[in-house]
């Protein structure tokens, strides 16, 4: 089975939707099984969602999505409806499965994800800045994190990403029981290996806004796990983590990336 994962499309940003076809022209070419896309795919306009995933109808394979923050954002009304509601229904009228809502299995391989979030976890102590920043999303007069204008949660980081945690295990344990194999894909960081190497105190200061420690701790308790996927950094790294294999994809706004595996 040949499975392929890209993330951080950004459709539409930085009027790079020509890339974006040829890219997904590529990813049709490779004739794989099952293709992954790991958020990011859009921002704001809905109409950019449908445009991207239509992209890849010509896929003859099983065709996968995962949210990621930048799915989330809006200028009105609730993220939440958008990741329960809006961001389900589109997948499905394109003929994607949405995996942060449900597991997916084929061929004996469980195919789990979810956007994932950040709690600040992996912020860096030596800083000494204020956990106050990061729950504001911002240092002040140095840099604002854009999920501070455009994510409507409704409730807190850390509560957001206890509860999709907890989804993701309730997933885990689920497919566990079905298959041999499972390959699980976030969009945020789930290990500290695959952040974004950091030079300045701003990529620092950014990182407290990459993913959770806790969402990789579940990982590795289930064995079966053998692939994980994620992106939003955009910078491409690679560990292995016990005997999971980890890759950030590390596509960003004009580059684009994927990985391709055969198990």
């Amino acid at each position: 089975m040949k499975i392929i994962v890209t993330a951080d499309i950004h459709y539409g940003v930085g009027n790079n939707e020509p890339i974006v076809k040829k890219f997904a022209q590529k990813i049709i070419r490779t004739k794989a099984d099952v293709l992954i896309l790991v958020g990011d795919t859009y921002a704001i306009d809905q109409k950019l969602l449908v445009e991207c995933l239509e992209l890849f109808q010509g896929f003859k394979g099983d065709k996968l999505l995962v949210a990621g923050n930048h799915d989330l954002w809006t200028t009105e009304g609730s993220s939440l409806t958008i990741y329960g509601k809006v961001i389900p229904k589109i997948a499905k009228k394109c003929g994607f499965h949405f995996l942060d809502q449900k597991p997916f299995i084929k061929g004996g391989v469980g195919f789990v994800g979810s956007i994932g979030w950040y709690d600040y976890s992996f912020r860096d102590l030596t800083l000494s800045i204020p956990k106050q920043y990061y729950l504001e999303k911002r240092w002040p007069e140095v840099v604002n994190w854009n999920d501070r204008s455009y994510v409507r949660l409704g409730m807190s980081d850390e509560v957001f990403t206890k509860r999709v945690n907890q989804k993701l295990k309730r997933h885990l344990r689920k497919v566990n029981k079905q298959v041999s194999t499972i390959i699980c894909a976030t969009h945020l960081v789930p290990f500290y290996e695959l952040l974004r190497t950091t030079h300045t105190s701003i990529d620092k200061f950014l990182n407290g806004f990459s993913g959770s420690e806790e969402t990789g701790r579940i990982i590795k308790s289930f064995l079966k796990v053998k692939y994980v996927f994620c992106g939003h950094t955009h910078q491409k790294k690679e560990a292995k983590i016990g005997d999971i294999v980890c890759v950030n994809i590390g596509s960003d706004y004009l580059r684009k990336r994927y990985e391709m595996i055969d198990i």
